[in-house]
């Protein structure tokens, strides 16, 4: 979120609609869904021949990821839902996700207009033409949000 949030108006206006909505805690709840739909767009390369590999994640072009979320049905998002979280929050995000899914929440439709809406905000700042998600990463990293190497 901190590479959508270069002007504060956008941190801002996403809390705000994410409470009108009925979305608590958001923000957690938003990171969830996209590590989710990461996951569901890395098995669908694999299922097309790539290997389940750190590297297939980096190929993934960040308009595949946008069709997982524009393509898939909204019960298909808990298969990458975790079974062990590493901490309250996200274990605390991981059940609102399930619920959303489960009781057809408003909550989950914001989550999936959202989404796209945020990859296109950022890749509208990158001269690449097809930004993938190693790009992604890389834009993190340059702005400081990094966490280290990921093993391959």
């Amino acid at each position: 979120m901190p590479l959508v949030d270069v002007e504060g108006w956008r941190r801002d206006s996403r809390r705000e609609e994410f409470r009108g909505m009925g979305v608590e805690r958001g923000e957690y709840l938003f990171g969830v869904f996209a590590g989710v739909v990461l996951h569901a767009a890395v098995k669908d390369a694999v299922a097309e021949g790539s290997s389940l590999s750190v590297g297939t994640l980096y190929a993934v072009p960040l308009k595949a990821v946008v069709r997982v979320v524009r393509d898939g049905a909204d019960y298909a998002f808990l298969v990458g839902v975790p079974g062990a979280c590493t901490d309250d929050e996200e274990e605390t995000a991981v059940l609102a996700l399930r619920l959303c899914v489960y009781v057809r929440s408003p909550g989950l439709r914001v989550l999936r207009r959202y989404l796209p809406h945020a990859l296109h905000t950022i890749t509208g700042r990158s001269a690449a033409t097809d930004p993938t998600c190693g790009d992604l990463r890389g834009w993190a990293r340059a702005a400081g949000l990094g966490h280290g190497e990921v093993p391959s």
